[in-house]
Parts: structure tokens; C-alpha cells; sequence
């Protein structure tokens, strides 16, 4: 357990999402896994909230930061009532989500006037064939038994069972037209991001373990932007 839910420094895209949080009184942190990043945003935000379907993470989250309102929820059924945040964040989640449109109403719903979202997921890059979730989604629905042997199991995470989604700009400014503006956007990141969470995914499925210094190799990559060609797209949108 030790091994697997390590301690995450601030970098890459949450470090990024830091960076472009303003100081605001309440956050929702979307699929925001046991909490490793979402106990950052305490410091610009007085009120903090994390959400994610699964159990298991929820209940690493509430241990290790009491000070952070997590519960059990999804990005298509979000657990607030409306007009209720300033920020939302997804940090790679809308490419997970079985319904996008769903999930941008569902938002639009819990954001207040002027809101915020937060987000990054996939870019449609130079490297997006080596996703390494893509590759246990294949396997997984073409080699069943195979993949059991390999992971010793064959139960799917939440939000796991399709593939995964890669996007550029132009997807996502169509997906947003007419209830937000973006205000701005990044792509970062090239091969190394990619390299890096195959090695992890060798090395986990070798040994059983998480090497904490991968997240920080992969980090050198993320900080620099190669346009078109980047593995990541991260954008800041206004609710209208």
C-alpha cells in the first residue's frame, strides 16, 4: 500500500494548475484519485473538495488529508447543488468520462457566475500511440486471459473501461462553445512523458512497485512546450 499511494510532488500538470488557480473561497477537484495534488490547492483555497468513483481512493484521501471535504462521486452526477463553486479542476479526466457532454453540464451546473474550469487531458501529439492506458485497454478486450496472467487480475478502474481519449484545441473548443470561453491554453511535453509511464507501467508489473524519481524525470519534459507535437494540453475556461 505504502509502495503504490506514494507522496506526489507539486509538478507537472498539477503544479500547473496551481499556478493558474487564483485565490477563491471554494474548489472541486474532479477525479482527484487519493488526494496527492488536491491537498496543494488548500493554500489558495479555503475551501477544498475532491470527488472520484473510486472507493478505494476516497478512503486513502479522507485518511491522509482531513482538512479536505472528499467524497464518492463521478463527473456526470456531481454531488453539490448548484452555483456552488469557483473552481472546478479536471485534471486528466475528461478523457476518461463515458459522456462529455454530461459532464460539461454537470459543471455548468455547480459553477458559479463567471466560474472556472481547470483542465488537462491527452494531446493529440506526435507520441499519443505509446498511451499505456490504451495499451491495457487492448489487451484487456482482445487477450483477456493473457492480461490476467500479466496484471493478476482483470478488474477494470472506474473510468478505465473505454478507450483512452486524446484531444487538440479545436475538440476542445467545440466542446465548449456556447457555455464557456477559453481563456487561454498550453501544450507541453513530448516523448519523455510517454517513456517514462511505460517504464512505470514495466516496472510495476515486473515488481509491484512505484519509483518515486520517474515523476520527477518526467517532469523536465512537461515544462517545455513543443506546439503541436506536445503529449499533454492543459486550458483555463470561463463559465458565460
Amino acid at each position: 500500500m505504502k509502495e503504490k499511494f506514494i507522496e506526489h510532488p507539486l509538478q507537472g500538470r498539477g503544479k500547473l494548475t496551481y499556478e493558474w488557480l487564483p485565490n477563491i473561497n471554494k474548489l472541486l477537484d474532479i477525479g482527484c484519485a487519493y488526494g496527492y495534488y488536491t491537498k496543494f490547492y488548500l493554500n489558495k483555497c479555503k475551501n477544498v473538495y475532491g470527488i472520484d468513483p473510486n472507493e478505494d481512493l476516497i478512503k486513502i484521501a479522507k485518511k491522509r488529508y482531513p482538512k479536505i471535504k472528499f467524497k464518492i462521486g463521478s463527473a456526470e452526477k456531481i454531488p453539490f447543488k448548484d452555483n456552488y463553486f469557483d473552481v472546478v479542476l479536471l485534471n486528466d479526466v475528461l478523457e476518461h468520462v463515458n459522456n462529455e457532454e454530461k459532464t460539461l453540464s454537470e459543471i455548468y451546473r455547480v459553477l458559479k457566475e463567471n466560474g472556472i474550469i481547470i483542465l488537462t487531458v491527452p494531446h493529440k501529439g506526435l507520441f499519443r500511440f505509446m498511451d499505456v492506458d490504451n495499451y491495457s485497454w487492448y489487451a484487456r478486450n482482445k487477450f483477456p486471459k493473457l492480461y490476467k496472467i500479466i496484471r493478476k487480475e482483470i478488474t477494470v478502474k472506474p473510468g478505465y473501461e473505454k478507450k483512452h481519449r486524446h484531444y487538440s484545441i479545436k475538440d476542445i473548443e467545440k466542446l465548449f462553445e456556447g457555455k464557456f470561453k477559453i481563456e487561454k491554453f498550453t501544450r507541453r511535453g513530448l516523448f519523455l512523458g510517454y517513456f517514462i509511464n511505460n517504464l512505470k507501467l514495466i516496472i510495476r508489473i515486473l515488481f509491484g512497485k512505484e519509483i518515486k524519481i520517474l515523476y520527477s524525470t518526467k517532469d523536465l519534459d512537461y515544462n517545455i512546450s513543443y506546439g503541436k507535437l506536445s503529449g499533454s494540453l492543459a486550458v483555463k475556461v470561463i463559465k458565460i
